[in-house]
């Protein structure tokens, strides 16, 4: 057994010599072979390359969303800096933002203004969980739909989608 496979073996060597150093063709052949190496090694650097710097890109979004959950994280100094915070907030909380009016006592937070129904129960459980917020009074009006209500007029993607061709930020 061991005899036919180291004929084959050499049968094999054999013949890709002969292809390869065949006087007509083999320089031809040699060169195809040689550009196929060296195409693959490009194409495997720019594979790394690219998956290198999609890693690092990852890494600055994780880095940068750890940076800002901390600096929002912290106490506000203020009833001023909370009512900032909260607006920011709240173009990823409900579809018409200006239509809701915020104000800050002493850590209480009072919303009043039109909202769709839908969006109240979100609004109110991400406000109550914010870093400073010490109550919430509603005064807020909900409507079931936008048809009839000048303030909830304009604008209508769902909170946190972005428009089509707008960046996110």
């Amino acid at each position: 057994m061991k005899h036919l496979l180291h004929v084959v073996i050499g049968a094999s060597v054999g013949a890709a010599a002969m292809y390869y150093l065949d006087g007509t063709m083999g320089r031809r052949r040699r060169a195809l072979a040689r550009d196929k190496v060296v195409g693959t090694a490009h194409d495997l650097s720019d594979y790394v390359e690219a998956q290198g710097t999609r890693a690092a890109d990852h890494l600055k979004g994780v880095l940068a969303t750890g940076r800002w959950d901390r600096t929002s994280a912290t106490e506000p100094q203020s009833d001023a800096q909370l009512q900032g915070r909260i607006r920011a907030r709240l173009g990823r909380l409900v579809s018409h933002p200006k239509s809701v009016e915020v104000e800050v006592r002493n850590g209480t937070v009072l919303l009043g203004g039109h909202v769709l129904a839908s969006e109240v129960d979100g609004l109110l459980s991400q406000l109550r969980d914010m870093t400073g917020v010490k109550g919430v009074q509603n005064k807020l009006m909900p409507h079931d739909s936008a048809e009839g209500i000048p303030e909830l007029q304009g604008r209508q993607d769902p909170p946190g989608k972005e428009q089509a061709g707008q960046p996110a930020w």
